[in-house]
């Protein structure tokens, strides 16, 4: 842990990946008591390819080890002042999270917090985690994606969560418009 904090607080890049790597070599030996930790990470992070490395080679496979108390994290992190932490949030839910279908409920309520996100790269990670878990539970993903067309969420979210449709039904997705009847809040739901 150590290591990895030196090296990512050079804020070089390619260091900043060395560190985490060698982060992800000792996840299976990191749990809760090392919260206070991860949370510090993100400060020192410089793109979104840090947070990407963060989420998917220690996040992630926390979510396995150790569910409730990591989840509890990226709950906080959704609610973040840190747009990293934010990303991290919902990126730790993509690929074999989001395959496995165990996070649908997780994913939706994670995506609520941050829907409304003003940084581009947070958005792109809701629609990635959104296009991702479409894969394995297209009967919540799908009627979400098409209600947040109606109300009026950047099309950065939905154009990304529905890249990988098929013509019929993506051209489904962009017939939905913005229902300017709908009350929109844009305050966060779970922070």
């Amino acid at each position: 842990m150590d290591l990895a904090s030196r090296l990512l607080q050079e804020h070089i890049g390619e260091l900043g990946h060395a560190g985490l790597y060698v982060l992800t070599l000792s996840v299976k030996e990191l749990g809760p008591k090392n919260f206070v930790y991860l949370d510090g990470l993100p400060q020192h992070f410089r793109s979104w390819s840090h947070v990407d490395h963060l989420s998917l080679g220690v996040m992630q496979p926390m979510l396995w080890s150790h569910r409730k108390e990591t989840l509890e994290l990226l709950e906080e992190w959704s609610c973040s002042p840190i747009k990293w932490k934010r990303r991290a949030s919902i990126v730790a839910f993509t690929r074999n999270a989001a395959k496995m279908g165990e996070f649908t409920k997780e994913v939706l309520r994670l995506c609520e917090n941050l829907i409304w996100d003003k940084e581009d790269i947070v958005q792109k990670g809701v629609g990635w985690a959104l296009k991702d878990s479409l894969r394995s539970a297209p009967e919540r993903i799908l009627p979400y994606i098409k209600n947040l067309r109606q109300r009026g969420v950047s099309s950065t979210i939905t154009l990304y969560a529905i890249r990988d449709l098929k013509a019929t039904k993506r051209q489904e997705v962009l017939a939905v418009k913005r229902n300017k009847k709908i009350q929109v809040s844009k305050t966060f739901i779970n922070c």
